[in-house]
């Protein structure tokens, strides 16, 4: 029956790959099968339009975007291609969501400067990564992410030529790379809707983009702070970019819109109605955009004359320019001109003479330059100044509650990460064979046992030629899984900072690398469960006694006889396994009287005698352990599949879970439901099996000397 519906079963030619998936497996209910089916379609036409490509799993690799050009930005800086410095953000190039450091989605490749402009391909991490990850999927696939904002430091700036308040960036180090969302687009939040997007996922992609500047589009970093000083008529300013930013939101809209009204006219049949409609759109996206103008040349031309510093009526709009410091006297303490009045009450000339020590502090002038240039001589002003400058008082400190421990913020760094030992599987499977399972239900290795032998033998003339007969054996390997569940309340999930299911993802591979390489190299045999140690069957070496270098080049040689002797001198890709404290050990040894270090260089270099060395921490000390890697056979072992469900009742015991009810009806406790806690949980399964093909071909030794 499965084999006839996966013949009748093909995709339509404009259907997407998540809707042919649902279609398949509602009918087959096989999601390998399913994707067998989508992978083998042959359709010409979906290979030509590339929509096989960006539908299957790994629809968004290689989508290419432009980070960044030569085009002047609103305040009129611009960023040149040729001076971008990549070499630290190749290093370790993370995509980042919205700029939040704590929200990777992928990473960028084949990052370039090609035609002025700096470009990139965002890879985006595989679905299933974490439900906020396939819901980013989701909105690039609908068009709703699709601008870029960069991170960078400037490392050589000068003022633009032809413009009186923008910069150009000569040099510049990239920094971080976001995808970000267009700000407060009403189409695009209908569409997020419609998508099911989780509220926490809508809140970072639309709330309060109205009020974003700037600075956070393109996100200058300097260590030093942008210049935002607003005066009496900063409001206004703050609401002309406010009226901007709304502004490109309804010509990004009316955009979406014409272009959906255009993909659905009919070029062959086209009424009045339709030329009316479109003639509508393009004058209003052209009235929005002569508007737009407008207010840009205003934003720029109010920054200029707040620069001049000329005047009494003007004002300084606020400034997202990143400020470097050849640039600080231009734009420091601009001069303030105010309306006095002759009374005044004690408390404004309390708040008067605070201004002036604040504005004398940050522009590095004397108080008294400071109060002449803003408050003229005046005498109540100056007699304030100099009781605030002649008080008695203690500087804020982090640590004095009241003044001022309450402002002092809170960071939380990245978490520092374990130091786990390093993973021998990893390293040894290379050097053997590496098979998998697919479909089958079991691997079996053929191997000829070496009796009876098949050798010939000399014959006289005339005499009769023995006749004998070989033997097979083989080891069979059947699936085996590393598997484990963690668990955590949702209100976790939402609020942990760093994210909490990052943390156990990468907690339960670390842990589980460990526990892997724990049973590789134990002497326990396989069962139905697990594989068999590496040491299981194989008697220890007796150690070379005495200690010192006589000591180690014993226990070398003896090590690689008992190996050849049980291979008959059939060695192919000898590999040591040993303790980091003893290779550092190994590696100060002395010959006698000479201050020779013979092994020092060599063990520095990764080897022993000319064979590679494998060291772990979960190598036991004073142990040494010589394994022929060409006979070692790993199935499974590639990247294990996490699962996550908020619908699951689980037993919750770490060692010894048992069925939820068992055959005679008595319940496992403490049991919890996922459902009905608001909580989620993460699976791991990891299919894993090896063994070591012909017996003889691992040798060992304990309690070393050396």
């Amino acid at each position: 029956m499965r084999a006839k519906q996966d013949d009748d079963l093909q995709p339509d030619d404009d259907e997407s790959y998540d809707d042919f998936m649902d279609r398949c497996m509602d009918e087959l209910g096989d999601e390998d099968a399913c994707q067998l089916i989508w992978d083998n379609d042959g359709d010409e036409d979906r290979a030509a339009t590339g929509i096989k490509h960006k539908t299957h799993a790994g629809q968004f690799t290689g989508l290419e975007f432009v980070l960044s050009d030569e085009t002047p930005d609103r305040m009129d800086d611009v960023i040149l291609s040729d001076g971008w410095d990549l070499k630290n953000f190749k290093r370790n190039p993370i995509a980042l969501f919205n700029h939040k450091s704590d929200f990777p989605i992928g990473k960028w490749s084949d990052l370039r400067v090609e035609n002025r402009q700096l470009r990139g391909q965002l890879e985006l991490a595989p679905f299933g990564t974490s439900e906020r990850i396939d819901e980013i999927r989701k909105l690039i696939d609908a068009g709703i992410l699709r601008a870029v904002s960069v991170g960078f430091k400037p490392l050589e700036t000068k003022q633009r030529e032809g413009s009186d308040w923008g910069v150009t960036f000569v040099r510049s180090e990239l920094v971080e790379t976001s995808l970000v969302s267009v700000p407060a687009n009403p189409n695009a939040l209908a569409v997020a809707k419609s998508l099911n997007i989780s509220p926490q996922t809508m809140d970072l992609l639309f709330a309060k983009h109205g009020s974003m500047d700037a600075r956070t589009r393109r996100r200058g970093i300097t260590g030093e702070q942008a210049n935002t000083s607003r005066n009496r008529k900063g409001s206004a300013m703050s609401g002309l970019a406010q009226r901007i930013t709304d502004l490109e939101a309804q010509i990004v809209a009316k955009r979406d819109l014409l272009e959906a009204h255009l993909a659905e006219m009919d070029d062959s049949n086209v009424s009045d109605a339709d030329l009316e409609t479109t003639g509508k759109f393009n004058f209003e996206i052209a009235q929005l955009e002569k508007t737009r103008s407008a207010l840009v040349d205003s934003e720029k031309l109010l920054a200029k004359s707040s620069a001049d510093g000329n005047g009494a009526g003007r004002s300084r709009a606020l400034s997202t320019t990143v400020i470097t410091g050849a640039d600080r006297e231009r734009v420091a303490a601009p001069a303030i001109s105010v309306n006095r009045k002759k009374d005044l009450d004690l408390l404004d000339y309390v708040v008067r003479a605070a201004t002036v020590t604040y504005i004398a502090r940050a522009s590095g002038k004397s108080i008294d330059e400071t109060r002449q240039r803003i408050y003229g001589e005046d005498d109540g002003t100056k007699a304030f100044c100099e009781i605030v400058t002649r008080a008695a008082s203690a500087p804020a400190m982090t640590t004095v509650t009241g003044w001022a421990q309450e402002l002092a913020q809170t960071t939380y760094a990245d978490l520092m990460p374990l130091l786990m030992p390093k993973a021998i599987l990893t390293r040894l499977a290379p050097k053997g064979l590496t098979l998998s399972f697919g479909t089958s239900g079991r691997i079996v290795i053929p191997t000829r046992s070496r009796t009876p032998t098949l050798a010939g033998s000399f014959v006289g003339e005339g005499m009769p030629i023995p006749v004998r007969q070989g033997a097979f054996t083989s080891q069979t390997l059947t699936p085996k899984k590393m598997a484990v569940i963690s668990t955590w309340t949702r209100e976790m999930g939402d609020h942990s900072v760093p994210a909490i299911e990052g943390l156990i993802r990468q907690a339960i591979q670390d842990d589980t690398t460990v526990a892997i390489d724990s049973v590789l190299i134990d002497a326990n045999p396989a069962t139905t469960i697990r594989p068999p140690g590496l040491l299981n069957g194989v008697a220890a070496t007796a150690a070379t006694a005495g200690g010192g270098i006589a000591a180690l080049v014993g226990d070398i040689t003896a090590l690689i006889n008992t190996i050849s002797v049980q291979t008959m001198g059939n060695t192919r890709n000898l590999v040591w396994l040993a303790n980091q404290t003893d290779m550092l050990r190994a590696s100060m040894l002395t010959a006698a009287n000479t201050g020779i270090f013979p092994f020092r260089d060599e063990i520095r270099a990764g080897m022993l005698n000319n064979i590679p060395i494998i060291d772990s921490a979960t190598v036991p000390a004073r142990a040494l352990i010589l394994v022929d890697a060409a006979d070692f056979v790993v199935v499974g072992g590639e990247a294990p599949r996490m699962e996550m469900s908020d619908q699951a009742t689980l037993h919750m015991e770490d060692t010894a879970p048992a069925e939820l009810v068992d055959g005679a009806g008595a319940a496992a406790a403490p049991q919890r439901s996922l459902f009905q806690t608001d909580s989620l949980a993460l699976r791991m399964i990891m299919p894993l099996n090896w063994v070591q093909r012909r017996a003889g071909t691992v040798a060992w030794t304990q309690n070393v000397t050396w």
